[in-house]
């Protein structure tokens, strides 16, 4: 899966002081003006010219408003292709064209809304950052995605630390699972003043991959701005690691079972939550919002929210559909899906219908961007909110344009 680093826009070259400006007296004898030549502008740029923009200055891709142009040299190689988020990482990638025998291979791909995606090229076979791509991210394999941005693509303000407003903390632990026989990490997020109000009990968010949505998605970052700002109610959230996340996160019912049976009431049992699946949620991103969709459509008793984001449905759509026919109870689902991960698109849409025709609220977007953690978290604010929106009961749509949700 690939993940992603802060979006940073590339730094325009400045110079560091300001021109100084020099006062002289105007002198007595007349003098031929000095002629200083300047270097010219060009229109059409020169090859020296190209080569100091790509080198020094833009490096690769050059983006032209919506076109992004790739380019790579080495005159030892035969074929050089592009691979990447716009196209589900295929494995053969899309052949760049060489130049002649000079050994450079080009390519243009056409982005027309502001987005940040992530790519590798591959080079006789191996694949490879772009080395003229000063901008790279950790792939969360250990290695390395190249990535670039299209247009004025911002960070939500509910990412940024605060430190004059109140935090909550967050506790962590090793559990140790007898019904899976292993161990995993668990961060408990409790939010601001939790031990001062002895008696009030907190609706409770449970979290795959949760790690990482602490730490690549600032997850409870994002969470005390949304409780300082009166947009949420106060809530906790517990975020699981996987051990086996392939596996266990595949609509796993031993899974399943260790989520119902052991963690959610030691949870209860070590922290004031709100007891009661009207209080309770579940969400993933990929893998992890297909196995938090299978909790809830499995054991509607435990969850009346959950959701994913970019989630894996295609893999197990049919166990989903089957459950979907039975289900008897209410629950509220948020689903966003990126653009550039067409392979991901096609089972929201035909699980979505299936979901509001049981009489299910849907809030189902589909966005510009990819399967990354740059994507996931610009959007916690969304589920979030429809979640536990403030004066809504704790179902509300947030101020969406140009993005689809529906609600029955």
């Amino acid at each position: 899966m690939a993940t992603k680093a802060k979006l940073k826009a590339l730094p325009t070259p400045q110079s560091k002081s300001q021109p100084k400006v020099v006062k002289s007296q105007p002198k007595a004898v007349k003098s031929q003006p000095k002629i200083v030549k300047r270097r010219r502008e060009e229109a059409a740029p020169t090859f020296p010219t190209w080569r100091q923009r790509l080198e020094k200055v833009l490096g690769t891709p050059m983006i032209d408003e919506s076109s992004v142009h790739f380019i790579y040299h080495n005159p030892g190689v035969r074929q050089v292709a592009l691979t990447g988020e716009f196209n589900q990482w295929d494995l053969h990638g899309v052949a760049m064209t060489p130049l002649g025998q000079t050994g450079i291979f080009y390519h243009t791909l056409e982005f027309h809304e502001p987005v940040r995606v992530e790519y590798k090229l591959i080079v006789d076979g191996q694949w490879i950052v772009d080395p003229l791509c000063p901008s790279t991210v950790d792939n969360g394999i250990g290695e390395q995605n190249s990535f670039f941005v299209v247009g004025d693509l911002q960070e939500p303000p509910e990412l940024k630390w605060i430190p004059t407003i109140p935090h909550g903390r967050v506790e962590e632990f090793d559990y140790e699972s007898k019904l899976l026989h292993n161990q995993r990490r668990v961060y408990v997020y409790l939010p601001p003043g939790y031990n001062r109000a002895r008696a009030k009990r907190f609706p409770t968010l449970y979290v795959h991959d949760g790690g990482e949505y602490l730490t690549r998605a600032q997850l409870a970052t994002v969470v005390d701005n949304l409780i300082h700002s009166k947009a949420i109610l106060p809530l906790i959230a517990v975020m699981v690691d996987p051990v086996d996340r392939m596996h266990e996160y595949h609509a796993n019912e031993d899974y399943a079972r260790f989520v119902e049976q052991e963690l959610i009431p030691d949870i209860d049992s070590r922290y004031r939550t709100l007891a009661q699946r009207e209080a309770r949620g579940v969400i993933g991103a990929s893998l992890g919002g297909l196995i938090a969709t299978y909790l809830a459509l499995s054991r509607p008793q435990l969850f009346a929210k959950a959701g994913g984001q970019s989630s894996a449905f295609f893999v197990a759509e049919e166990t989903l559909t089957a459950l979907v026919g039975g289900l008897t109870a209410s629950i509220a689902f948020y689903f966003d899906v990126g653009t550039y991960e067409p392979q991901f698109i096609p089972a929201h849409q035909r699980l979505v219908p299936l979901l509001e025709a049981k009489g299910c609220p849907c809030f189902f977007q589909e966005l510009a961007g990819g399967h990354n953690w740059t994507s996931w978290r610009a959007h916690l604010k969304d589920f979030l909110t429809f979640f536990w929106g403030k004066g809504q009961k704790g179902l509300q749509l947030p101020k969406m344009a140009g993005k689809r949700a529906m609600l029955p």
